[in-house]
């Protein structure tokens, strides 16, 4: 009997403006991505059913229907097909209707399911579930999604000239999600019982240093920066360029995340507002606040609030500081994203410039005004102060001159006495 699929895969829209990506995917980057909606539960594109056969990824689309008599769009019935034809794959299988292929040890199972299922399963935010996809979709699917996980955790010589040789000119980032992915997903085929071993441990993946490290160390004037927050005219286009809002202030003030200041509420601020407690960071979707990168649920850190930044927010309504859109709690990630640098184009901000350039404004005014890192760390949240001395170290006074200063004032001291 032929194999069919073993789970039921994901429902979702091609056109979800939440998954634009400019800054990591060249097809939204030169706008010929399908990311075109902000309201995806409304809009006349087909809902995706994508799923496993054969160890093959396969695509079905159900579209909205149609009432028969006003032609009036029943927005959501498309949705509720490819819910309907997801259940009957899983009915189908739990009643033995349908035949799954039980591997046991033997590693046959598809690499590529396997990592879609061990993405699927990721203890991350869905937004870094959607950055850890996407470095599955481009670095690893075409390599290795057809093969075995016993062909792939088997290949260490494969696995290791893809991450060092083929991926070298990329950052550090794309290659340390990438070996994630991989060697995650036979750790938990290991610990799953579909592998016995694998043999792709600790490979190691040489640091491109500060060039790539540093490239978006880019500090705007003030004038750049209320510009993104605000927006304004553009001279060449004849057209108003939208800002986008507090959230720029936040990161510049208190050196947020972009995610974690979508998600900041009024009454995230305590001790009168001179203390902003940071807990969540905003959804992929923008309908609820997920735990902070790296942390679990109910884990915060207490940034220090600027006077200036709090007489902005002190008589701003009560409730999330970046609301949404139809109904949406929080603004999404992907709209605040093409705003930003769409603004920060406009403003004649310099090449390389990013939501995370306020970040790195942020630390440099506080080290350059003799902050000491290990407040700056708890400050960005950096649960290792080694990611901190690594991005900003080279901020610092040096070590060298600093020395010479203190012992030159320390002989003239004992000289005289």
């Amino acid at each position: 009997m032929a194999l069919a699929v073993n789970r039921t895969g994901t429902i979702f829209k091609k056109c979800d403006r939440s998954n634009h990506k400019p800054d990591s995917n060249k097809r939204c980057a030169t706008s010929t991505c399908q990311h075109t909606c902000d309201n995806p539960e409304r809009c006349a594109h087909a809902w995706t059913l994508r799923y496993w056969v054969n160890g093959k990824q396969v695509e079905k689309s159900f579209k909205d229907t149609t009432h028969p008599t006003t032609g009036r769009v029943n927005h959501g019935s498309g949705k509720k097909l490819a819910q309907d034809w997801q259940l009957k794959t899983t009915v189908d299988k739990r009643s033995g209707d349908i035949t799954f292929a039980d591997h046991g040890k033997s590693g046959k199972q598809n690499f590529g399911e396997a990592c879609e299922h061990f993405i699927a399963r990721m203890p991350v935010s869905e937004n870094s579930r959607a950055i850890y996809l996407h470095s599955y979709r481009t670095y690893v699917q075409g390599i290795f999604g057809d093969k075995t996980l016993a062909q792939v955790a088997q290949d260490r010589d494969g696995v290791t000239e893809h991450l060092t040789v083929t991926m070298r000119h990329l950052s550090n980032t794309p290659r340390q999600q990438t070996r994630m992915v991989i060697v995650g997903t036979c750790d938990e085929a290991v610990k799953a019982g579909r592998l016995a071993k694998h043999d792709l441990a600790d490979i190691t993946l040489a640091d491109h240093g500060p060039k790539d490290l540093h490239r978006d160390f880019v500090f705007p004037t003030y004038e750049q920066v209320k510009f993104v927050a605000d927006g304004g005219f553009n001279p060449e286009t004849k057209h108003v360029v939208g800002g986008t809002g507090v959230c720029v202030w936040l990161m510049r003030g208190c050196g947020l995340r972009i995610e974690e200041a979508l998600a900041v509420s009024k009454q995230d601020f305590i001790e009168g507002g001179a203390v902003l407690r940071v807990m969540w960071q905003a959804s992929g979707n923008g309908r609820e606040r997920d735990p902070l990168k790296h942390r679990k649920r109910g884990e915060y850190r207490d940034v220090p609030v600027p006077s200036w930044l709090w007489a902005m927010v002190e008589d701003l309504p009560d409730g999330p500081l970046m609301p949404g859109l139809s109904g949406k709690t929080f603004q999404q990630y992907g709209t605040i994203y093409f705003r930003f640098m769409r603004a920060a184009e406009v403003a004649g901000i310099p090449d390389g410039f990013t939501p995370h350039s306020l970040r790195h404004a942020f630390a440099s005014a506080m080290l350059a005004r003799g902050v000491q890192i290990t407040e700056l760390a708890h400050s960005l949240g950096h649960r290792d102060i080694n990611v901190t001395h690594q991005v900003y170290g080279h901020l610092l006074p040096s070590a060298a001159k600093r020395a010479v200063a203190a012992l030159d004032a320390e002989f003239a001291e004992w000289s005289k006495s």
